[in-house]
Protein backbone atom coordinates (compact mmCIF):
# COMPACT_ATOMS: atom_id res chain seq x y z
CA UNK A 1 0.00 0.00 0.00
CA UNK A 2 1.46 3.36 -0.96
CA UNK A 3 1.27 6.57 1.10
CA UNK A 4 -1.71 7.99 -0.80
CA UNK A 5 -3.71 4.78 -0.34
CA UNK A 6 -2.78 4.67 3.34
CA UNK A 7 -3.91 8.26 3.86
CA UNK A 8 -7.24 7.55 2.14
CA UNK A 9 -7.63 4.57 4.48
CA UNK A 10 -6.86 6.78 7.49
CA UNK A 11 -9.62 9.17 6.39
CA UNK A 12 -12.05 6.23 6.13
CA UNK A 13 -11.02 4.90 9.56
CA UNK A 14 -11.61 8.30 11.14
CA UNK A 15 -15.03 8.58 9.49
CA UNK A 16 -16.12 5.11 10.62
CA UNK A 17 -15.01 5.02 14.27
CA UNK A 18 -13.88 7.34 17.07
CA UNK A 19 -10.08 7.45 17.18
CA UNK A 20 -8.32 9.27 19.99
CA UNK A 21 -4.66 8.32 19.58
CA UNK A 22 -2.06 7.55 16.99
CA UNK A 23 -1.78 4.03 18.40
CA UNK A 24 -5.51 3.57 17.68
CA UNK A 25 -4.83 4.57 14.06
CA UNK A 26 -1.89 2.10 13.88
CA UNK A 27 -4.13 -0.70 15.23
CA UNK A 28 -6.97 0.13 12.82
CA UNK A 29 -4.56 0.20 9.87
CA UNK A 30 -3.11 -3.16 10.95
CA UNK A 31 -6.64 -4.62 11.14
CA UNK A 32 -7.13 -3.42 7.55
CA UNK A 33 -3.91 -5.15 6.47
CA UNK A 34 -1.59 -2.14 6.51
CA UNK A 35 1.30 -2.59 8.95
CA UNK A 36 2.92 0.76 9.83
CA UNK A 37 4.70 2.33 12.78
CA UNK A 38 3.40 5.08 15.00
CA UNK A 39 6.05 7.39 13.50
CA UNK A 40 4.60 6.82 10.01
CA UNK A 41 1.09 7.56 11.27
CA UNK A 42 2.37 10.69 13.01
CA UNK A 43 3.89 11.95 9.74
CA UNK A 44 0.69 11.09 7.83
CA UNK A 45 -1.53 12.93 10.31
CA UNK A 46 0.74 15.98 10.22
CA UNK A 47 0.93 15.96 6.43
CA UNK A 48 -2.85 15.55 6.17
CA UNK A 49 -3.22 18.38 8.74
CA UNK A 50 -5.70 16.31 10.73
CA UNK A 51 -6.62 17.84 14.04
CA UNK A 52 -8.12 16.61 17.26
CA UNK A 53 -11.37 18.05 18.49
CA UNK A 54 -13.68 17.32 21.39
CA UNK A 55 -16.62 15.09 20.56
CA UNK A 56 -20.08 15.46 22.11
CA UNK A 57 -18.92 13.64 25.26
CA UNK A 58 -15.88 15.91 25.68
CA UNK A 59 -13.31 13.31 24.57
CA UNK A 60 -10.47 14.28 22.23
CA UNK A 61 -10.82 12.56 18.86
CA UNK A 62 -9.25 12.86 15.45
CA UNK A 63 -11.90 13.98 13.00
CA UNK A 64 -11.82 13.23 9.30
CA UNK A 65 -13.65 16.47 8.56
CA UNK A 66 -11.10 18.59 10.45
CA UNK A 67 -8.52 18.69 7.68
CA UNK A 68 -7.00 22.08 7.02
CA UNK A 69 -5.62 22.58 3.52
CA UNK A 70 -4.19 26.03 4.12
CA UNK A 71 -1.57 26.86 6.69
CA UNK A 72 -3.08 28.67 9.64
CA UNK A 73 -1.27 31.64 11.16
CA UNK A 74 1.10 30.06 13.74
CA UNK A 75 0.23 32.57 16.46
CA UNK A 76 -3.52 32.03 15.99
CA UNK A 77 -3.03 28.23 15.92
CA UNK A 78 -0.94 28.25 19.09
CA UNK A 79 -3.38 30.56 20.88
CA UNK A 80 -6.33 28.34 19.96
CA UNK A 81 -4.54 25.16 21.05
CA UNK A 82 -3.45 26.72 24.35
CA UNK A 83 -6.97 27.96 25.12
CA UNK A 84 -8.60 24.65 24.14
CA UNK A 85 -6.12 22.16 25.58
CA UNK A 86 -3.51 23.95 27.73
CA UNK A 87 -3.52 23.43 31.49
CA UNK A 88 -0.62 25.68 32.49
CA UNK A 89 3.03 26.33 31.92
CA UNK A 90 5.81 26.37 34.51
CA UNK A 91 9.48 27.20 34.24
CA UNK A 92 12.52 25.28 35.46
CA UNK A 93 15.71 27.15 34.54
CA UNK A 94 15.91 27.08 30.73
CA UNK A 95 13.04 24.56 30.43
CA UNK A 96 9.31 25.10 30.31
CA UNK A 97 6.81 22.40 31.21
CA UNK A 98 3.56 22.88 29.31
CA UNK A 99 0.74 20.73 30.73
CA UNK A 100 -2.27 19.90 28.56
CA UNK A 101 -5.18 17.54 28.11
CA UNK A 102 -4.25 13.88 27.47
CA UNK A 103 -3.44 13.36 23.80
CA UNK A 104 -2.95 17.05 23.01
CA UNK A 105 0.80 17.34 23.59
CA UNK A 106 1.94 16.40 20.04
CA UNK A 107 -0.30 19.08 18.55
CA UNK A 108 0.78 21.68 21.09
CA UNK A 109 4.43 20.85 20.50
CA UNK A 110 3.91 21.28 16.78
CA UNK A 111 2.25 24.70 17.10
CA UNK A 112 4.97 25.89 19.50
CA UNK A 113 7.59 24.76 16.97
CA UNK A 114 5.72 26.55 14.18
CA UNK A 115 6.01 29.84 16.09
CA UNK A 116 9.70 29.73 15.09
CA UNK A 117 10.56 31.78 18.16
CA UNK A 118 14.30 32.41 18.52
CA UNK A 119 14.16 31.68 22.26
CA UNK A 120 13.09 28.08 21.65
CA UNK A 121 15.69 25.46 20.77
CA UNK A 122 13.09 22.69 20.49
CA UNK A 123 10.19 20.79 22.03
CA UNK A 124 9.62 17.24 23.20
CA UNK A 125 5.99 16.15 23.43
CA UNK A 126 4.59 13.24 25.38
CA UNK A 127 0.88 12.58 25.85
CA UNK A 128 -0.11 15.39 28.21
CA UNK A 129 3.14 17.34 28.62
CA UNK A 130 5.41 19.34 26.32
CA UNK A 131 8.95 20.16 27.41
CA UNK A 132 10.17 23.35 25.74
CA UNK A 133 13.93 23.92 25.75
CA UNK A 134 14.93 27.59 25.68
CA UNK A 135 18.37 29.15 25.26
CA UNK A 136 18.60 30.30 28.88
CA UNK A 137 16.45 30.97 31.93
CA UNK A 138 15.79 34.61 30.97
CA UNK A 139 14.47 33.62 27.55
CA UNK A 140 12.47 30.79 29.13
CA UNK A 141 10.72 33.25 31.44
CA UNK A 142 10.03 35.62 28.54
CA UNK A 143 8.62 32.80 26.40
CA UNK A 144 6.52 31.52 29.33
CA UNK A 145 4.91 34.96 29.63
CA UNK A 146 4.33 35.02 25.87
CA UNK A 147 2.56 31.63 26.02
CA UNK A 148 0.43 32.84 28.94
CA UNK A 149 -0.58 35.91 26.91
CA UNK A 150 -1.55 33.64 24.02
CA UNK A 151 -3.83 31.65 26.29
CA UNK A 152 -1.72 29.15 28.20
Amino acid sequence: MNKRQRQVLIQRILRDAPVSSQQDVVAALAAAGCEVTQATVSRDLMEMRLQKARDSSGQLRYEAGRVSTERQDPIVACSRMLKDFGRGVEGAQNLLVLRCDPGAAPGLGRVVDELENGSVLGCVAGDDTVIIVCRDSREAESFREYLRELGG
